[in-house]
This record gives C-alpha cells, structure tokens and sequence, in this order.
C-alpha cells in the first residue's frame, strides 16, 4: 500500500501514571488500547474491562456516514443497535469506566461507507456523535444511559476534507455542554497521514494511535527500520505530544510482530521517549485469541493501565 506525504500534525496529551502506579511499577508502565464491536466472539466489552489489560477499548464502528447518510453503528453481531437492541451494554460501559477505562465511539474503520463532503454533513455527524453518545440528549442512544468518553477517527478512505471541521465542531459541543471529550486519531504510520493529517495539526485531539501494520513503507517486515524510521518522524515533531504504537494481534495481517520481538526490538528503547504513550493492540478478539496484551502487560513488570489525560494549555 503506498505511502503519502501531507502536513505535519498536532496532539495534546500527558500520560499520567505516576499517582496510579502500585509500588514496584515505574511511571514508564504502558497503556494498552484495542477495539471492541468487530467481532461477536470476542467476548462482552465487560469482559474487556474485567481482563485489566487495557486503559482505553474503542467501540467501533460508525461505518456510515455523510453524503447526506443517516450514521449507523455496527457492533458486527453482538447486537443490533438500530432496534435498540444493544442498550443493555450501558451498564457494561459504566462498569468499565468506573474502573478507570476510557471508552470512546469509533468512527470510519478499515471498510465502510462514510465520507464528509461539505459542511452540512459535519453538522450533522457531530451532533449524531454529540447526542447519541456523548454529553448531549435524544430518546435515540443506541448504548443505553451511558455516556461515552471521546471520539476516535479511524479513518482510511474518503476525502481528506473536513475531518478537521469535525474535530473542531466536537470540541466546540464539549467546551459548551457539560462534560469535556477525548479525541484521538488513528492514521497508518506514514507521518503525516493522508486522510487525518490536517485534522490532527489542528491541535484537537489528545493522542495519536499510530497504525504501524497494513502499509508496507512503515510497517515491520522482518526488519524494524522502516518502523523505527517512522516513529522518529512522529515524535521528532514538536507539536506531537504522546503516541501509541498500533500493532496488529493477527498473524494473517501485514506487518504483523510477535510481541516478544516488538518488546525487545522496539519498546524498550520507545518507551525512553517522553513522547511514548502506550500501545494500541488492533483488536479484541485477536488480542484475546494471541494473548498479546497479556504478553506486554507482563513484560519486566512494568506494565501497568492508566489513563492518558488531556493537558489544558
């Protein structure tokens, strides 16, 4: 998959671990994220929460959208929550997030129908966003009484136009609602991206989940290089703050690595970064099939989850 150069980016974040960490874990412990809702035996997203493996689970995905488009949310079997089938989850997130998760709404994903074509279909997604899963109101919230605590931008098809307006428009509705937001991006590791490169120089968003898997110029083909390449252009920009490394759980996957080799050729010199914030594992069901989080959390015993917090500046 080819590579593409677009302007340097933004993020805003601090990984606060120091006040959370048990005696013997450093504050250089990693946070784990993944995704929930792509697979339907992956286990509940409770059960997500209950393994202690992860500080953030993305709910994925809002695949439709735009183009004048009703969004739609697909939890691939779990439930449908076009019938309100899925509110039971509700209390499954309150859980979560009462053990100190973050849980965010997933928006695009690796294949879908969305797209942001003009300024009407950003107002419209933000408010369907901002709504039905967030700190506004409609009879319509597919996830039941619970509301979630961020946006993620996982996007690799459509324009590159407007995703920086809706990043824009989100934090706009969290400054004048009653509860503040988490935006995080999640772009191929090619720095800056195609699709979310103006959207994350807009300083919006609080991490960078950094997909270093399925592109062949950045990802780990028997060799770390391109990889390492890569994520010393990400952290060597000034305004980037915090990023994750995303990896890929499944073998069938491009740029796929076994997470004993990504601990000893890669993290142990990332983490030596202020800029490190943890690592992104793609995706639940994988993850808990391979135990690869498991392997991280146990590496030299530093692994601990808490939670990234948005720096106010």
């Amino acid at each position: 998959m080819a590579c593409h150069s677009f302007p340097a980016v933004v993020v805003v974040v601090v990984l606060v671990s120091c006040l959370l960490a048990p005696p013997g874990v450093t504050a250089s412990s990693v946070n784990i994220s993944t995704y929930w809702g792509t697979n339907s035996a992956e286990g509940s997203i409770e059960d997500a929460c209950n393994t202690s493996l992860y500080s953030i689970v993305n709910i994925g995905f809002v695949y439709k959208f735009g183009n004048g488009q009703t969004p739609v949310l697909n939890l691939s079997g779990h439930c449908n929550p076009s019938v309100q089938g899925c509110t039971y989850l509700g209390s499954e997130i309150r859980d979560c997030q009462q053990k100190g998760i973050k849980v965010l709404i997933s928006i695009g994903g690796p294949t879908g129908d969305y797209n942001l074509t003009s300024q009407d279909d950003v107002t419209n997604l933000a408010n369907y966003l901002w709504n039905t899963y967030l700190g506004g109101s409609t009879l319509d919230r597919p996830l039941g009484n619970a509301t979630l605590d961020g946006v993620d931008f996982f996007i690799e098809e459509s324009t590159t136009k407007y995703w920086d307006v809706l990043a824009e428009t989100l934090r706009n509705l969290s400054n004048n609602g009653t509860s503040q937001i988490e935006l995080s991006a999640t772009p191929k590791c090619h720095h800056p991206d195609k699709y979310l490169g103006a959207a994350i120089q807009t300083g919006l968003f609080d991490y960078v989940q950094v997909r270093f898997y399925n592109e062949s110029c950045c990802q780990y083909d028997g060799s770390f290089d391109a990889m390492k390449s890569e994520w010393n252009e990400w952290i060597a920009d000034d305004k980037v703050h915090k990023v994750f490394v995303g990896v890929t759980a499944s073998t069938k996957e491009e740029g796929y690595v076994d997470a004993h080799s990504l601990i000893n050729n890669f993290l142990t010199d990332a983490v030596n970064s202020t800029k490190f914030g943890g690592v992104m594992v793609w995706y639940r069901y994988t993850d808990h099939n391979s135990e690869y989080s498991e392997k991280i959390k146990a590496w030299n015993s530093l692994v601990q989850t808490t939670t990234p917090t948005l720096v106010v500046s």
